[in-house]
């Protein structure tokens, strides 16, 4: 499964794609050449949020599922009164990047995959095609820093120039 690098960059793309939201209201210029620190943030922490079920010890289950996606988007819907409709589906999509980054991802840790179909079926989902290499959490191996490391190389040469495209198609829109 994906580092939080690899998460936050995911987050990103799916929220820029979906959303386009900060350029739509602000006047174009040359100021405006970097990301909106805010609109990252968000983005970003949406889609690293879904491993925060790990203090609870219930990782890769109901966060990581549609049934979650639909709750981030109804949230964002009322949190914004409804008149946001794009940032709300901007960030669901955000969440579900981390869905699809996880299912992509390699797992060694049983169960394998993540419940992405809960409430629909609390069935464990994995793709055959391993693209990101699982993190490891066992600090204490001797291997454990060259692996992470990468692990987190590879993310950001597979999403690293997605998340600048993606950009730049955001701020030319």
């Amino acid at each position: 499964m994906p580092s939080p690098v690899g998460h936050a960059l995911g987050g990103l793309i799916a929220g820029w794609l979906v959303g386009r939201v900060s350029r739509s209201a602000a006047p174009r210029s040359r100021a405006i050449s970097r990301p909106p620190w805010r609109e990252v943030a968000l983005f970003a922490g949406l889609a690293v949020a879904p491993d925060l079920d790990l203090l609870v010890g219930a990782h890769s289950t109901y966060s990581h599922s549609v049934g979650a996606v639909i709750a981030v988007g109804l949230t964002a819907l009322a949190v914004t009164r409804g008149k946001r409709p794009l940032l709300a589906l901007a960030c669901a999509a955000a969440w579900g990047s981390h869905l699809l980054l996880d299912w992509l991802g390699s797992d060694t840790t049983p169960p394998l995959g993540i419940m992405a179909l809960w409430p629909f079926t609390r069935e464990f989902y994995q793709s055959p095609v391993g693209v990101f290499s699982a993190i490891s959490r066992r600090y204490w191996l001797p291997d454990f820093y060259t692996y992470n490391t990468i692990a987190v190389l590879r993310e950001l040469v597979i999403l690293g120039p997605l998340a600048w495209l993606t950009w730049r198609l955001r701020r030319s829109s």
